[in-house]
C-alpha cells in the first residue's frame, strides 16, 4: 500500500514537472518578445514549481525507505522536510522577484505585447488552474503535504498570470506600463505562499496537536 502511494505521488509530480516546464518555456518566449519583467517572473515561478515537484519525488523516495537500527520508526518524516524545502524555494523566488520588480519600477522599459502573447497567457492561466486542482485533489487523497503545497502554489500562479494579463491589456489599450507594479504584486503573492506552505509541515515536524477525530481514535485503541 505504501509503495503504491509513493508511486502515485511520483507520477503526479512528474506530470507537474512536465506541465510547468512547458508553461515556463512559453512564458520565457512571451516575456522576451514583449520585454515584460512580469511575464518573465511568472516563468521563473513555473521553474520553481517544476523544481518543487522534483524535490517532492526525492522526498517520497527517501521517505519510503524501510526502518533500520538507526531509524526504527522509518523515514516517513522526510516528506515533511521536502515540503519545507519547497516552501524555502518559493520564498526565495518571491524575494528575488520582488527585487527585480522594484528595479523595473525605478527604471521602467517599454513593453510590446501582441494578441498572440495574450493568448499564451490565457492558456497558461487555464493550465495552472487545472494543474493546481489536480495537485490538491491528488495530495489530499494520498495524504501528501508536498503535493497539496504544490497545488496551492499552482492555484496562486493562475491568479498571478491573470495579473500579467492585466498588465498586457493596459499596455496594449492605453500604452501605460504597469509591468513593475504587477511584478511587485506577483512577488508578494509568491512570498506569502512560501510562508503559508512552510507553516503546516514545520508544525508537524515540531509536533503540533493532532485533530480531534484522530486523538479520539488513538485513545479508543488503548481502551
Amino acid at each position: 500500500m505504501k509503495q503504491n502511494r509513493n508511486n502515485q505521488i511520483t507520477k503526479v509530480s512528474i506530470v507537474g514537472i512536465g506541465a510547468n516546464a512547458l508553461l515556463a518555456a512559453f512564458k520565457v518566449v512571451v516575456g522576451l518578445l514583449s520585454n515584460s519583467v512580469a511575464v518573465l517572473l511568472d516563468a521563473v515561478n513555473n521553474v520553481t514549481d517544476a523544481l518543487s515537484s522534483a524535490i517532492t519525488i526525492i522526498g517520497v523516495k527517501l521517505a519510503g525507505r524501510k526502518p533500520d537500527s538507526k531509524h526504527p520508526f522509518g523515514y516517513g518524516r522526510v516528506e515533511y522536510f521536502s515540503a519545507i524545502i519547497v516552501a524555502g524555494i518559493i520564498f526565495a523566488a518571491g524575494v528575488s522577484s520582488m527585487v527585480e520588480s522594484v528595479k523595473a519600477i525605478i527604471h521602467p522599459e517599454q513593453t510590446s505585447f501582441t494578441w498572440v502573447s495574450v493568448m499564451v497567457i490565457i492558456v497558461a492561466i487555464v493550465g495552472k488552474l487545472i494543474l493546481g486542482r489536480y495537485f490538491q485533489i491528488s495530495g489530499k487523497s494520498l495524504n501528501s503535504d508536498a503535493l497539496v503545497a504544490s497545488g496551492l502554489e499552482a492555484s496562486y500562479d493562475a491568479v498571478l498570470s491573470a495579473a500579467t494579463l492585466l498588465s498586457a491589456a493596459v499596455s496594449m489599450l492605453w500604452d501605460i506600463n504597469i509591468d513593475g507594479y504587477i511584478g511587485v504584486v506577483i512577488s508578494a503573492f509568491i512570498i506569502k505562499t512560501g510562508i503559508e506552505t512552510l507553516l503546516d509541515p514545520l508544525g508537524k515536524v515540531v509536533g503540533k496537536r493532532v485533530q480531534g477525530d484522530l486523538a479520539t481514535a488513538i485513545k479508543s485503541t488503548d481502551e
